[in-house]
């Protein structure tokens, strides 16, 4: 986890909140669609919290807003005590490129630059030098088991490898949290469990909290907590 940041922030300030947070989406032919309805959620230092719920239950909806990749219709998102929901783009993209990594079921890998490079990218772009960014992404893929994958491009790496290269993405920036959207729903059983002990593993060395959207029951078992999205609402399961 990224300490300096940690220790810049007040004994009660959170990792990750959301106060009466709302998503509508306006209706084209009939009624507005209310997504989301007056979340609140507040995560621990360290924790790891799954959501859970029906297809089109709004979990990627609410993992984006969480995330500042969009903006709720009312209510607030704080990451690190920062609320997020009222910034403009550019300071957005700075707490999300600095607070928070991000692993999605697709990966969303660079598809013409290295497993080091894409590593590198969010360092890079939060303006560590090359050689400070080039040290941590290597440190990062060997502790996630692609040290002597370096130099592969993704077509050149496996399902599994691929979700590997994101989640040390994710981590390059030492951030507070960790949002992944289903990061085990394009891989099959075995390589499931793997990716599974793997993020677990790195929240554990790393130190940071984690929250989950997933179907998969094995992967939100080993939560701390685990929240069901129904009816635009979380509630404990």
């Amino acid at each position: 986890m990224n300490d300096s940041v940690r220790e810049t922030l007040s004994a009660d300030t959170l990792p990750l909140e959301a106060r009466s947070l709302e998503r509508t989406y306006a209706g084209v032919a009939g009624p507005d669609l209310h997504i989301l309805r007056g979340v609140d959620f507040a995560l621990g230092w360290g924790e790891a919290v799954a959501i859970v719920g029906a297809s089109g239950s709004g979990k990627s909806t609410l993992l984006h807003l969480l995330g500042a990749l969009d903006q709720p219709s009312a209510g607030s998102v704080l990451v690190g005590g920062t609320e997020v929901s009222s910034l403009q783009d550019e300071e957005a993209a700075e707490v999300r490129n600095g607070r928070i990594g991000f692993v999605f079921q697709f990966h969303h890998l660079l598809r013409d630059f290295s497993a080091l490079e894409n590593v590198m990218m969010p360092a890079l772009i939060r303006g560590d030098g090359p050689r400070a960014a080039r040290g941590k992404a290597r440190e990062l893929l060997g502790q996630v088991g692609l040290g002597e994958r370096l130099g592969h491009k993704p077509r050149e790496l496996s399902g599994g490898e691929q979700q590997r290269v994101a989640v040390a993405r994710a981590l390059v920036n030492d951030p507070l949290i960790i949002l992944a959207d289903e990061p085990t729903g394009d891989l099959d059983t075995f390589t499931s469990r793997e990716v599974q002990d793997l993020i677990f593993d790195m929240k554990e060395r790393h130190g940071v909290a984690l929250v989950v959207v997933t179907h998969n029951r094995a992967l939100a078992a080993r939560a701390d907590r685990v929240l069901r999205l129904k009816e635009g609402l979380l509630e404990n399961v």
